[in-house]
């Protein structure tokens, strides 16, 4: 009776030890970020319904479209706007380079957004930080780009800019400021009076503006001071004054927008190695941000500049300090998971986005001046499909169309 006593016992334990295994198994798929079991794990493909999954098997092995890329110099004379077509392998062909009217600065900008495209794809806009400016460009048919209009910021190095309907804002770094404009018929932009607003104090370390998908709001992520600063939109197009929220996660950089009310934003963390996370916040259409599950982290340095899939299932992290990329998926909640901690990228990475095909993604490396090529693969990985180089040293901004 002892005997049996004792293997039911070693039954149970084994049981209990295999039970516990699975489970760890399973929390390791997200090790760094918020404490979760194997009853919320998120089924990333959605039924099948996911689109940014189902558009990948749909393709076949060279995809039909094609697009361009667009990336500025910021060279210390004449800043210029760099266009590569886009082939149907994915590879890049540089085509032409267009003069911005203004001038870039020769160096980083410890930015995300120096230029770029309106909703309807007619219009590319890019900052000129060495010359406190920001001009407008007539996209055509064929990708090539005519110089519209250069204007004055009204600040000082502006470093990023964001388009909504027939409005335009910068985000000027130097002076600590937004500015608004009103787009012409022509690509003329005119100053909106009283759109001119203080971030949170001055030496912020503004990164990035961006519009809210409604219109509505303004938000900037302040690196210095690890917040995110909101500026209501009003009818006339003039912003209203500012309010900020702490950051959840120190040194919020760039960010994208999932599922159109979701704000990712990556977490440099001030460049400390294993440090770096993300971050979604919810509210984003009614200018309230709260962060959905946390800064979840990916135990690398330097998390940057985010770029997120079309239908904003998927983000993608880059980590300039451990020259990689991370992807995340977004669920439909908008909680964030950690996919891939450490996709190989080349050397201080950059600025990434997602091709408007939804399946090739590009990204800059300003160590080897190059543009790194990849082809999206299921569950949030990337393939490397190549790379094109002679990228000018202090380039910034990319867009897509």
């Amino acid at each position: 009776m002892k005997n049996k006593n004792l293997l039911l016992a070693l039954v149970i334990l084994s049981f209990a030890f295999i039970f516990s295994s699975c489970s760890d198994d399973q929390q390791a798929v997200n090790p760094t970020g918020p404490s979760w079991n194997t009853r919320d794990v998120p089924d990333i493909t959605e039924n099948g319904e996911n689109p940014d999954e189902t558009i990948l098997s749909s393709e076949t092995d060279n995809p039909s479209s094609s697009g361009f890329i667009y990336i500025q110099s910021n060279d210390a004379g004449l800043n210029s706007v760099l266009i590569y077509r886009q082939q149907s392998n994915g590879s890049l062909t540089l085509q032409a380079t267009v003069s911005s009217g203004g001038n870039g600065t020769g160096g980083g900008l410890g930015n995300q957004g120096a230029i770029t495209i309106n909703e309807n794809e007619k219009w590319l806009f890019a900052v000129n930080a060495g010359s406190n400016s920001v001009s407008s460009f007539r996209i055509s048919n064929n990708g090539n780009l005519t110089l519209a209009h250069t204007m004055s910021t009204g600040g000082i190095r502006p470093v990023s800019v964001t388009s909504y309907r027939r409005l335009l804002y910068v985000v000027n770094a130097g002076s600590d400021n937004i500015s608004g404009f009103r787009i012409g018929g022509g690509g003329t932009l005119t100053a909106i009076a009283g759109s001119m607003q203080s971030l949170s104090s001055t030496g912020t370390g503004p990164a990035q503006i961006s519009f809210s998908p409604n219109g509505n709001f303004l938000y900037v992520t302040e690196k210095a001071t690890d917040k995110i600063t909101t500026f209501p939109v009003g009818n006339n197009g003039a912003a209203g004054s500012g309010t900020s929220v702490s950051s959840t996660g120190q040194t919020p950089f760039g960010f994208d927008i999932a599922r159109d009310k979701y704000l990712i934003v990556s977490n440099a963390a001030g460049g400390a190695a294993n440090q770096s996370s993300a971050t979604s916040y919810s509210g984003l259409n009614a200018g309230n941000l709260s962060p959905v599950n946390g800064a979840v982290g990916n135990n690398q340095a330097a998390a940057c500049w985010v770029a997120v899939t079309k239908y904003g299932r998927f983000a993608f992290v880059r980590n300039t300090g451990s020259d990689n990329i991370s992807s995340y998926y977004v669920a439909p909640f908008g909680g964030l998971f950690l996919l891939h901690a450490a996709i190989p990228s080349e050397d201080a990475p950059t600025e990434i986005i997602v091709a408007d095909n939804n399946i090739y993604v590009y990204a800059l490396n300003s160590a080897s001046h190059t543009i790194s090529c990849y082809r999206r693969t299921i569950l949030g990985n990337l393939n490397s499909i190549g790379t094109t180089t002679g990228l000018p040293s202090f380039a910034t901004g990319i867009a897509a169309r």
